[in-house]
């Protein structure tokens, strides 16, 4: 007998069936790192920063090689923005997946937005575009404004509000400060994804249900659609599909243990810790095998706590 409910539902919405989480920073990186795929970034830009932007290069597109690496130097990820592009005009715009929270991110995020807008100085493309300067000013000529996104899996900020966006401000004066081309010379964004219920514009809204699995509306943009197929797990090659497996299950089990090590804390103490943690892990989809390999527990004891 057919699912007549389940047809109905599919002729509404597009449903992906990726089961590994979109905030997992390598698959992130798949959809919208790939220069095959730089109208998708061009329409997140557009919908996150409002700057109309009709052309968008990726810097930093070789995905599987760069984590690659990063598997063979983890020290590697600490100097990686996730996404890296160029805009038409000489700008560019980072973006950065912060699965975990981190005690000093809001620093770690200015040093990155700080050090990509240093790096222009002397650039002798972006200097040519600027006629007329003298010797001295040519390479400070080269630097143009730099834009950030942070994707936050994690709250950061204490209020309520979903959307954050900071710039560099004169509040006794009521003055921005720009460059000489009239821009804010950095602007960083912060997205939180546990506070998608905010107030926020309709396709920002489409991309918090994106990040957070809920099923795109069939009305919003054809990018942001393209974004929900690309995330599915069945399209990914073999290599991707390990990579992107071995990330999550890295993921879990950092969650995990955090969450166990919190719950040790408690007055039930350690065995209390352990319980939640297996179960967290459970819950997580993970196998008692793989529960074995990453706690060092027995099948038998595992099974006994969590009964």
């Amino acid at each position: 007998m057919k699912d007549t409910n389940n047809k109905k539902k599919s002729n509404e919405t597009v449903v992906s069936k990726q089961p590994i989480s979109r905030t997992n920073d390598l698959l992130f990186k798949m959809v919208f790192g790939d220069a095959k795929n730089s109208h998708i970034l061009m329409g997140f830009i557009n919908d996150i920063l409002d700057l109309g932007v009709t052309d968008v290069s990726i810097e930093n597109n070789d995905i599987i090689n760069i984590f690659r690496e990063i598997d063979k130097d983890p020290e590697i990820r600490r100097t990686q923005v996730d996404v890296l592009a160029r805009l038409e005009d000489g700008s560019r715009v980072t973006i950065e997946m912060q699965v975990f929270p981190q005690r000093l991110f809001r620093e770690r995020a200015f040093f990155y937005v700080a050090s990509i807008y240093i790096s222009d100085y002397g650039n002798q493309t972006l200097e040519g575009k600027d006629a007329g300067h003298g010797k001295g000013e040519r390479k400070y000529s080269a630097l143009r404004p730099v834009y950030s996104i942070c994707i936050m899996a994690e709250n950061e900020f204490a209020d309520d509000n979903p959307i954050h966006e900071f710039k560099l401000y004169d509040a006794e004066n009521e003055m921005y400060y720009r460059g000489k081309s009239g821009r804010e010379v950095i602007t960083m964004t912060f997205l939180e994804l546990k506070k998608s219920s905010g107030e926020i514009k309709k396709n920002i809204k489409a991309w918090f249900d994106y990040f957070n699995a809920i099923d795109v509306s069939k009305d919003a943009p054809e990018y942001i659609q393209e974004a929900y197929k690309l995330a599915d797990y069945e399209r990914l090659s073999e290599e991707e599909a390990k990579m992107i497996s071995a990330r999550q299950w890295a993921i879990d089990k950092v969650l995990a243990a955090e969450d166990y090590f919190w719950y040790e804390g408690y007055d039930e103490g350690k065995a209390e810790g352990e319980a939640k943690l297996l179960k967290t892990l459970l819950a997580r989809g993970k196998t008692i095998q793989e529960i074995v390999e990453f706690t060092g527990m027995s099948e038998d004891e595992i099974k006994t706590i969590v009964k």
